[in-house]
């Protein structure tokens, strides 16, 4: 199920869980979002995405949104909403890919399971040309599904509230530099 690496240049990725590190989510807002209304992005991050694209790397959400199969939203409500969060991240983000299965659901894709990181990256690639080696990858998350994703696809993981600070971007700049 891995996407192609060979072939293209080499392009770091940025896997962003949505819900809690990218936009506000239950946790903050007491509600989960289900329409694009519910979205509102933390503050700097659209500022922060940016800081990745310019140093070349894409972008990717990755997100469970089990209120689908639950029936609490369908699923056109639920693209309008990633649709707005591309929208309030000033589209910096290349794509968002979600799990719209139940959360009790045995799926490949549905996050602690890393089937929505491959997933991406064959779009990347069928979108881009370019190649995707886990080795140059972050994956930025707040719950302990996020870590396991990331553990699962063999990617370096960083908490939300830490990428949020943007200290570790003084170090990515600094580390482009030489």
């Amino acid at each position: 199920m891995n996407a192609p690496t060979i072939g293209g240049k080499k392009v770091p990725v940025l896997y962003c869980d949505i819900d809690g590190t990218v936009r506000y989510g239950k946790d903050e807002l007491g509600r989960f979002v289900n329409t694009k209304e519910d979205v509102v992005i933390f503050p700097g991050v659209p500022d922060l995405l940016q800081g990745y694209r310019d140093l070349g790397w894409r972008i990717v959400g990755i997100s469970n949104q089990g209120g689908i199969g639950l029936g609490f939203m369908d699923e056109q409500t639920c693209v309008d909403a990633m649709n707005e969060t591309i929208r309030q991240s000033n589209n910096t983000i290349d794509k968002i890919v979600y799990c719209p299965h139940k959360p009790d659901a045995q799926c490949d894709c549905r996050k602690p399971a890393p089937g929505m990181i491959y997933n991406a990256r064959q779009w990347l690639f069928a979108n881009h040309g370019e190649s995707y080696p886990m080795g140059m990858a972050l994956f930025v998350g707040d719950r302990s599904e996020d870590r396991e994703c990331a553990e699962n696809a063999g990617i370096d993981f960083l908490e939300a509230v830490e990428w949020r600070r943007g200290k570790h971007l003084d170090k990515m700049f600094k580390e482009s530099m030489k």
